[in-house]
């Protein structure tokens, strides 16, 4: 059930205990896919599941933080601050709304600090729970290490795109740009400048819609099975 279409008697009737939410972006991804792949990709996961379980989806977040990607035309960065804060109002409405559990479908690694935080103080001042899970990385994972060349715009971003909408993806464009990142973790401008030559990491040209879908797919099981164990912890 979509938030956004129900009606005030709707949504007095219904049950409202879990509610799920994507969280995106507006960002340069290569010149073959849409600006709002990270949006789209959490968004279809979203409904999905919600085919499964009984459940509301809320309307995606469509701006992210952005960081690496901000020089390229089509970026909006969001500053962390801000949409922790945006964040956190979200997650304090929903409680107020009589959702319990929010589950938080993250589609980009830059939100994924601003989403923690704001998670962890409502949690603490208020009785909502948040679970949150970045697609790419927490789910599906035994479809996921069938990629080779995985990353930003790479085959397994794009495959995942083509089974969403391959209507929106220009496979003519696509390209192979592999980057090899430092072993350790360091936050640095230039290095990002000097690494992100396009808008892209790995190999988009393997991209393919049939491992795309069977990607998704275990995304979702794997989802579910998290969800229906959160709602017994939380819930019932």
């Amino acid at each position: 059930m979509e938030f956004e279409k129900l009606t005030g008697h709707d949504l007095e009737r219904i049950n409202r205990n879990l509610a799920v939410i994507p969280v995106g972006s507006l960002e340069r991804h290569g010149d073959h896919l849409p600006l709002g792949t990270d949006t789209f990709i959490p968004q279809f996961i979203s409904e999905k599941v919600s085919e499964v379980l009984d459940c509301l989806i809320l309307p995606p977040v469509w701006y992210g933080s952005c960081k690496a990607m901000r020089n390229f035309l089509g970026t909006f960065d969001i500053q962390e601050e801000i949409l922790y804060k945006y964040l956190k109002c979200i997650m304090v409405e929903a409680n107020r709304n009589g959702i319990k559990l929010l589950v938080v479908v993250n589609g980009h690694g830059g939100n994924s600090v601003p989403i923690a935080m704001a998670a962890r103080e409502v949690a603490r001042e208020t009785d909502l729970s948040v679970l949150v899970v970045d697609w790419w990385k927490d789910l599906g994972l035994e479809a996921l290490s069938r990629f080779t060349s995985k990353g930003h715009a790479g085959e397994d971003e794009t495959s995942a795109m083509l089974a969403v909408n391959a209507d929106l993806v220009k496979m003519d464009l696509a390209k192979s740009y592999e980057v090899k990142y430092p072993s350790f973790k360091i936050y640095s401008k230039k290095l990002d400048d000097s690494l992100y030559k396009i808008a892209l990491t790995g190999d988009a040209t393997r991209a393919d819609k049939e491992k795309g879908e069977e990607l998704l797919k275990a995304v979702v099981a794997d989802l579910i099975k998290i969800i229906e164990e959160a709602k017994r912890l939380i819930i019932d």
